[in-house]
């Protein structure tokens, strides 16, 4: 008897370590989905983690929230098949093509999920489209990855639009191409990836202007400038010390309640009212089109504060600093 149980006892020690050992793999270890997702950006409702990976770059996480997919990069939520998400690609791609005096060839900085070259594809005028990524895993994700390709309309795989694997920075500096439009839709830096300062910087928007054919315009994407506006109004200083003419837009978010803004550089002045939808969307129609370019009042930059970004300085990522510690 007393062997028998201490037979028992010895098996549920043995199970008590496996399970606990289990429990730290999935709770911290390298089985967790914590550290993929913040504990502030998990969705309110129920989500199903369907793949979590490391690439050179970042954290990936692939969460199924209903119908839809959230990729979740180094915690936060990067991008996703989801209704907003229609809506900042409309804003970012749209604007842009709208503004710029020809759009036969395009070039996305950050366009490994491929819902901008979506939004690119729908101008028969195109002839050629660049995505540039420098993460080549996300790269096949939005090129094969089923549920995605689905939602960007098979966009990467599509013959007017060529993929490279490559530093934003890097292929500008290298090519010797230039475009009618340039899409630059990167997160902002951060601690984890400082050196994204360096797709920001003056020294990199010189660069951008040098590879605009005339009439050629940039779309910059900035961050959620409801939280904080000196982002965007830094972005359109460091643009204007490039001798670049400048209009800052913005989109709220009804559903979110974000407001995402992004700045219109032109190496030719462009009036708003001159800028004109050349496709129909069903987001950005022209009553929106007036809404996202009429900036709301705690964006205007009256007392034109922002600093200029360097490759040398740390403006943007010290403001990015202040708001997480606020």
């Amino acid at each position: 008897m007393d062997e028998l149980m201490w037979l028992a006892i010895g098996a549920a020690a043995v199970f008590i370590v496996e399970a606990s050992v289990y429990f730290y793999w999935v709770k911290w270890g390298n089985g967790s989905f914590i550290t993929f997702i913040n504990d502030g950006q998990r969705p309110q409702r129920n989500f199903k983690v369907l793949q979590t990976f490391k690439t050179s770059t970042q954290k990936i996480a692939l969460v199924e929230v209903g119908e839809e997919v959230w990729v979740y990069s180094n915690g936060e939520i990067m991008f996703g098949t989801k209704q907003d998400e229609n809506e900042y690609a409309e804003v970012i791609v749209h604007v842009p093509m709208a503004a710029a005096k020809e759009i036969k060839r395009i070039l996305i900085i950050g366009g490994a999920g491929g819902i901008s070259a979506r939004e690119v594809l729908r101008y028969d005028e195109v002839e050629e489209t660049i995505a540039v990524d420098i993460d080549a895993e996300m790269m096949d994700l939005g090129k094969n990855f089923d549920r995605l390709v689905i939602f960007n309309e098979g966009a990467l795989n599509h013959h007017k639009v060529r993929t490279r694997i490559e530093d934003g920075r890097s292929f500008v500096e290298q090519s010797l191409e230039t475009w009618d439009v340039i899409i630059v839709d990167i997160p902002e830096p951060t601690e984890r990836c400082p050196s994204l300062s360096r797709l920001f910087s003056i020294e990199f928007y010189h660069q951008l202007k040098e590879h605009l054919n005339p009439g050629g315009v940039v779309s910059i994407a900035c961050s959620t400038v409801n939280l904080m506006p000196e982002y965007m109004w830094s972005i359109e200083k460091t643009l204007k010390e490039c001798g670049l003419f400048t209009i800052p837009f913005h989109n709220f978010s009804n559903k979110t309640g974000v407001d995402w803004g992004y700045v219109l550089a032109s190496t030719l002045p462009i009036q708003r009212d001159d800028i004109r939808l050349k496709v129909t969307v069903p987001f950005l129609t022209e009553g929106r089109l007036k809404d996202v370019l009429e900036l709301p009042y705690y964006l205007k930059n009256l007392e034109n504060k922002g600093d200029i970004q360097t490759d040398q300085n740390t403006v943007l990522l010290d403001i990015v600093r202040r708001e997480l510690n606020n």
